[in-house]
């Protein structure tokens, strides 16, 4: 599963040196690449136009406890498998947990679980694009419904005057283009070559909802990993309560810990957060940290070097958990 403005692309394109899913592919897995709902490939519905603020009316919390469980078992039942094996990047990890905080009996469909880059508490977050949306959209206001009823930088105008465009058009030949890389995507990066920068500019920033992104910056603002803060009035009306309530992350037990991937460059997930998260699952996870300087945000797949940092340690769990369920 892809993060925040992206899509399946991500796994697949040219450039990367090993990506994870050729790897699985090689090594005899059954790869279902997933895509979020209002994505290139998420788009269909079949009431409601793109046009539509309705149609943008969710943020990743729908996705987790609505999308991902039908995807999971859209997959066991094509399969005919009883359980599969779950890696995400990003927004990706963060479903991940809203999920199985939220419906924990999920746990006994998973097999490995690997979280790359994993976002939930994101107090001490650097990123520039999240710093920036703070002042805004850090606490619910009458702009927050206005703004975040639509799809994000899926107008032509604004990605244009952002640089999207033009490293679209050049196929990322242009000097900014590195430069919205790092600071839209997670960091600067000594591991993602720019051999990359032709398709994933063809193919990010993948269009999503704004609401995704706002509901990002309210963790930032408010230290929490939570639900969406509709406003006090609204709270109370959903949640019966002022604030958002907590994912509840003790509900989460797997059968086997989560596997968390995480660098100190990282500017999108911070290493402070990460280790917070760490703590709070305890025995129920194992961290992975990768001591690279200037090992990014989006280098956990797309890195030249994801196959002996990520990519081996990724394997050999699915691997070890197979031959335990085997036996």
């Amino acid at each position: 599963m892809h993060g925040l403005l992206s899509s399946s692309d991500l796994w697949v394109l040219k450039g990367v040196s090993d990506p994870l899913a050729y790897d699985l592919v090689e090594n005899g897995y059954d790869v279902w690449l997933a895509n979020t709902r209002g994505n290139p490939y998420g788009g269909y519905h079949p009431k409601l136009s793109l046009n539509s603020r309705e149609y943008w009316r969710f943020s990743w919390h729908e996705i987790a406890v609505v999308d991902l469980p039908n995807i999971i078992d859209y997959v066991l039942e094509a399969t005919q498998q009883g359980t599969l094996h779950y890696v995400g990047h990003s927004q990706g990890t963060t479903v991940m947990l809203v999920l199985l905080s939220t419906y924990p009996e999920y746990s006994e469909k998973l097999r490995s679980v690997h979280l790359l880059a994993p976002v939930s508490f994101m107090e001490n977050s650097r990123s520039t694009m999240i710093r920036a949306l703070s002042l805004p959209f850090g606490s619910y206001s009458f702009i927050t419904p206005l703004f975040g009823d639509t799809s994000l930088l899926e107008n032509v105008f604004i990605r244009n005057i952002l640089g999207f465009e033009s490293c679209r058009r050049t196929e990322g030949a242009l000097f900014i283009c590195p430069y919205l890389f790092f600071v839209g995507f997670g960091g600067r990066s000594d591991y993602t070559l720019e051999n990359v920068y032709p398709d994933f500019y063809s193919t990010h920033p993948a269009r999503c909802s704004m609401n995704q992104a706002i509901h990002f910056v309210q963790l930032y603002k408010s230290g929490h990993f939570r639900q969406f803060d509709f406003g006090t009035k609204g709270n109370e009306q959903r949640y019966n309560q002022t604030t958002p309530p907590d994912y509840q992350l003790a509900n989460i037990n797997p059968r086997f810990p989560l596997h968390l991937y995480h660098s100190k460059d990282d500017t999108f997930s911070a290493k402070e957060d990460v280790e917070h998260l760490v703590t709070l699952l305890g025995n129920k996870s194992v961290r992975h940290f990768i001591d690279l300087n200037n090992f990014a945000h989006m280098d956990f797949v797309l890195g030249y070097n994801v196959k002996d940092v990520v990519n081996g340690d990724v394997l050999s769990e699915m691997k070890r958990v197979d031959g335990l369920l085997a036996g």
